[in-house]
C-alpha cells in the first residue's frame, strides 16, 4: 500500500472563524467549501502549496468524527516549510492574525527551527523549518540533554 494524502479533517465550533485564522494565520486558501441548509458551509477544505487541511462543524453523518468535546483536545498539526521560507516572518504573520501563541520560535535539537500557535478551537499547529539535517545518531545524541538520567 502507497498512500497518496493524508489531511487532516478538523471538527470546529465556528466554520467560518476557522477559515479565517487558517486563510489569515497561515496562509490556506478555501478550495472547496459545502453549504449547509441556510447557505453557511458546513465544510470545507484549505491548501497551501501542496498542505491540505479540511474543517467541519459536528455532523451526524458518516464518516464518524473523533471525541469533539472540546475541540482541539488531543491533536497536534506539525507543517513544515521551505527552506526558502523565513520561518521567523511567519511567526509574526500568525501573531498579526491573531493566533494565539504556545511556543514561541526555538531552535530545536533535532536541527529544526519552529514555534506553536493555537487555533479558535485549542488544535495546536507547530510550524517547522529544518535548519539543519542531522543523522538519527546525532538526533539520539542531541536528545540525552532533555532526558532524565
Amino acid at each position: 500500500m502507497a498512500l497518496t494524502t493524508f489531511v487532516p479533517s478538523l471538527t470546529v465550533s465556528n466554520i467560518e472563524r476557522s477559515i479565517r485564522f487558517y486563510e489569515d494565520a497561515l496562509g490556506f486558501v478555501v478550495t472547496f467549501a459545502i453549504p449547509g441548509p441556510d447557505g453557511a458551509p458546513v465544510h470545507a477544505g484549505l491548501e497551501n502549496g501542496t498542505a491540505a487541511l479540511m474543517v467541519g462543524v459536528p455532523m451526524t453523518e458518516s464518516p464518524p468524527s473523533a471525541d469533539t468535546s472540546p475541540p482541539g483536545r488531543g491533536v497536534n498539526l506539525y507543517v513544515g516549510v521551505a527552506a526558502s521560507d523565513d520561518i521567523d516572518a511567519l511567526f509574526e504573520r500568525a501573531k498579526r492574525a491573531g493566533a494565539s501563541v504556545v511556543q514561541e520560535p526555538t531552535d530545536e535539537f533535532w536541527g529544526d527551527r519552529d514555534w506553536s500557535v493555537a487555533d479558535p478551537d485549542g488544535y495546536v499547529i507547530t510550524v517547522g523549518k529544518q535548519m539543519r539535517v542531522m543523522s538519527p545518531d546525532e538526533m539520539i545524541e542531541a536528545s540525552k540533554s532533555l532526558l532524565p538520567a
